[in-house]
């Protein structure tokens, strides 16, 4: 099987050493011109090279252009603010350090050492990043995922303008490690594809050196499922995977799950919408259409690369690690291969299963219409209460998802809208099960069963203990609150996956589920206010608007 070529950088070893040995105001001078700078103007590009008029500047993607810097001469010029406002940009990242190339085209700003000041964009409404970078050098890993972070914030608020001085090395390095990060393609497809809508981008050896030192850190922070059998599947503890998931994640959504897995957070929202009949929530939306962005994404850059002949028409088979033997992305299989896998399983489903088991998307519809909420947070709390082994069907299914959330940042949208309970809450015990220490110790839990009764219980925990038993609770609270009946039943699973005692020993375990019981019910309340007091807030701003 063919394989995607290493990238080669732009420039030889001697000029490399050269560019780092010369002033570097005697670069600006010769190499690049001076006041006469190639990269300070449009003069020296073609129509085609000036994505934005007036700058050297190319699209990467639809939302991502690289450029070479502005200057408060090409701002007014050119009108670039009016073209990015046009062009729906809405962010600008500089990845320049202050006072660099001060000999190339007009003065810098002296109270900002950049060619033009941020403010000039901030003051309509462009958000303005510097992530400084050395000229032809790098940043550390953490600056460059720090960097990454910001850019697939920026990305979701509207369109990106990236640069640096030329809008070719340290910016190029940024968009393919950017990539590496959405789309879990390998180093050499991300150098080669930039490479390919921005010629003579990531121009050194360290350069394209950290696009795989980027991706070799990443590769072990993809794992969301600590299963041995899979891909990147090492086991971790509740705290490495909360560590893991704070260099992975950004923006509100790292806010909110500072100390609660994001797969045990998805599942427990999806199983407690699914037992109350509950519409799609925004961030099933949000998930959604982030899928469908990066796959449109996905299929642009393989499509490039394809006819650029990088990368062969089909691959069969599953390619290697991050070692630039190929892509760790949905690319290792043919495509559309998962999805047919995922809809013969679907259409396979073994009914020797317990009835229960069976549920489709529209047999829930069905009961929703014909029994109302009740009996679907019956069927769900039953699934949820279940100790019985899955049948072989829901392992398949369950280990088809591990497998793709393991490897595909788009396939999260696949667990929120995973409508089977039996194959939610074997994801859900599956995960706390198969982490390397259980999340209730037997010291935790003498701790909890030994505080005064008008203590609450929870807070003897650490954070992460604390905040993902009051999710999970939250979610035991609400899909038993239509049928109290199976609360025990389900605190008794849970109890289960959270200490690692067997079922026969759960009678140990009596003053555990008088506080589990207490804690849910507290749990419940707090969210029902939560949930009530959010419901007015709303009706009141939507009173003002009106």
């Amino acid at each position: 099987m063919p394989t995607v070529p290493v990238p080669r950088p732009a420039y030889s070893q001697a000029r490399e050493n050269l560019v780092k040995a010369i002033p570097p105001k005697i670069i600006c001078l010769l190499a690049c011109g001076g006041w006469d700078c190639r990269y300070e103007g449009p003069a020296c590009w073609r129509p085609s090279q000036q994505a934005v008029q007036g700058l050297f500047s190319h699209w990467v993607t639809d939302d991502i252009v690289a450029m070479a810097r502005p200057s408060s001469h090409l701002i007014k010029k050119y009108n670039i603010i009016e073209q990015f406002q046009r062009l729906n940009i809405k962010s600008i990242i500089n990845m320049q350090l202050p006072g660099e190339h001060a000999h190339c085209g007009p003065p810098l700003e002296p109270d900002t050492g950049f060619t033009y000041s941020p403010q000039t964009f901030m003051e309509n409404n462009i958000f303005f990043f510097n992530f400084g970078m050395p000229d032809f050098g790098v940043s550390s890993l953490v600056g460059m995922m720090d960097g990454v972070k910001v850019l697939a914030f920026a990305v979701k608020e509207g369109k990106v303008a990236v640069h640096c001085h030329a809008g070719l090395g340290r910016t190029g390095v940024l968009i393919a490690c950017y990539l590496v990060y959405t789309l879990r393609v390998s180093p050499s497809e991300a150098v080669h594809y930039v490479r390919i809508k921005r010629p003579c981008s990531i121009q050194t050896r360290d350069q394209i050196s950290l696009v795989f030192d980027f991706a070799r850190l990443l590769g072990p922070q993809l794992a969301q499922f600590p299963d041995l059998s899979l891909r990147h599947g090492a086991q971790f503890t509740l705290l490495q995977y909360l560590h893991r998931q704070a260099l992975l994640l950004h923006g509100q959504e790292a806010r909110t799950l500072r100390h609660t897995p994001k797969v045990v957070y998805l599942l427990c929202g999806r199983l407690t919408a699914l037992a109350l009949g509950l519409p799609a929530s925004l961030e099933v939306h949000a998930e959604l259409e982030r899928r469908a962005e990066l796959r449109a994404l996905g299929r642009a850059v393989r499509e490039t690369l394809v006819a650029k002949q990088y990368l062969p028409l089909h691959r069969e088979v599953h390619m290697g690690s991050w070692g630039g033997s190929g892509s760790v992305s949905s690319w290792d299989e043919p495509e559309g291969f998962l999805e047919r896998k995922r809809q013969v399983l679907l259409d396979k489903r073994s009914y020797s299963d317990s009835d229960l088991s069976k549920i489709t998307v529209k047999q829930v519809r069905k009961n929703q219409r014909k029994s109302g909420q009740a009996s679907v947070a019956r069927a769900v709390a039953k699934e949820m209460a279940d100790l019985n082994p899955p049948g072989e069907t829901v392992l398949q299914r369950t280990a088809l998802l591990q497998e793709e959330l393991n490897s595909s940042e788009c396939a999260w949208a696949l667990l929120v809208t995973e409508s089977d309970p039996h194959v939610l809450s074997c994801l859900l015990w599956t995960w706390l099960e198969k982490l390397k220490e259980p999340v209730l110790s037997a010291d935790d839990v003498e701790r909890l069963t030994s505080v005064s009764q008008h203590v609450n219980h929870l807070s003897v925990l650490t954070k992460p203990q604390r905040h993902t038993m009051s999710c999970l609770l939250a979610c035991v609270g609400q899909v038993t609150s239509l049928c109290p009946q199976r609360e025990e039943a389900v605190l008794r699973r849970l109890i289960q996956a959270l200490t690692r005692h067997p079922q026969e020993e759960m009678e140990s375990y009596k003053v555990l589920m008088r506080i589990l019981k207490s804690s849910n019910k507290q749990t419940l309340h707090n969210h029902n206010s939560l949930t009530q007091t959010s419901d007015y807030t709303n009706t009141c701003s939507r009173r003002g608007n009106n």
